[in-house]
């Protein structure tokens, strides 16, 4: 497979993390804390299970666990130690997100910038990025405030959206930091903030 169609998978992975959201609508925002925060342990629980295990296990369920691991080890990048990290930080990053701000709205916002701006920067700047902007591209970056601010409008509004896929975009920069932990968290905050401004 491609680089640039493995990207793609990659992605549509982290672009199913709305579904979660939208759940959080209907479930509301404690709940939501709850759930998001079981995935991130799961992920974390699931990477050091494949890290230390070696020899896999012969029975029905060990059989269904192998290849459910083979599937998404391949989605994994090259360079990743700690396998499924990136969606561990996701969940992480999300929980945190409506733990620290009150309003559902602005919480489930910022999670959909993650997720909707966040992947489609990286389809991006793989394939169009030319000019950089550190590790990161200016194509990558205005995709990335162009999906932010397309999903923040379907729970805030449009002038607080602006300031929350500003505030994704520059998280999204931020180096050595996993961007799907910072960019909900600092979207959010930016959103909270001018949410009484607006």
């Amino acid at each position: 497979m491609s680089d640039i169609r493995m990207e793609l998978s990659r992605q549509m992975v982290h672009l199913s993390g709305v579904v979660f959201i939208i759940m959080a609508q209907f479930i509301g925002r404690e709940l939501a804390i709850v759930y998001l925060s079981m995935i991130a342990l799961f992920f974390f629980i699931y990477s050091w299970y494949v890290r230390t295990q070696e020899k896999k296990l012969e029975n029905l369920l060990g059989k269904m666990e192998s290849k459910f691991r083979d599937l998404t080890l391949k989605l994994e990048r090259k360079h990743v130690v700690n396998p499924f990290s990136g969606a561990m930080f996701f969940y992480i990053g999300c929980a945190l997100t409506f733990f620290m701000i009150p309003s559902l709205a602005v919480a489930s916002a910022a999670c959909a910038m993650l997720a909707v701006g966040d992947a489609l920067s990286t389809l991006a700047g793989k394939k169009f990025g030319k000019r950089k902007i550190g590790a990161k591209t200016l194509e990558g970056s205005f995709a990335c405030f162009a999906g932010a601010l397309a999903a923040g409008i379907f729970f805030v509004s449009p002038a607080i959206a602006v300031a929350g896929a500003v505030a994704a975009t520059l998280a999204e920069l931020v180096p050595r930091i996993d961007d799907n932990l910072v960019i909900p968290i600092v979207a959010g905050l930016a959103m909270y903030g001018i949410s009484f401004l607006a």
